[in-house]
């Protein structure tokens, strides 16, 4: 598909260049298929990223209805605790 999408888009712009003679034309017209070409892979793309977002929060609803409704205690992690200073720490001067 894309190399058919390339190849008519050279001809275009071959064609508006030596026949034609305006350049700017066929720019235009080679360039308005590619555009229209992303446009529908980045729609594709959302929907794909919000179809996987779906699933993750659908498997994550069904692990935090089996764990119950207390849930698993989560240790803090170690970066929580590095702002902190120990006891005992420096004295101003």
């Amino acid at each position: 598909m894309m190399g058919i999408l390339a190849g008519l888009s050279i001809v275009v712009v071959l064609y508006s260049l030596i026949i034609v003679q305006q350049i700017l034309l066929g720019l235009i017209v080679a360039v308005v298929p590619w555009l229209l070409y992303l446009v529908v892979r980045f729609i594709f793309t959302l929907e794909r990223i919000a179809t996987a977002l779906e699933q993750l929060a659908s498997v994550r609803a069904r692990e935090q209805e089996s764990t119950g409704p207390a849930g698993d205690y989560q240790q803090p992690s170690e970066s929580y605790e590095r702002g902190t200073e120990p006891e005992g720490g420096v004295e101003n001067e």
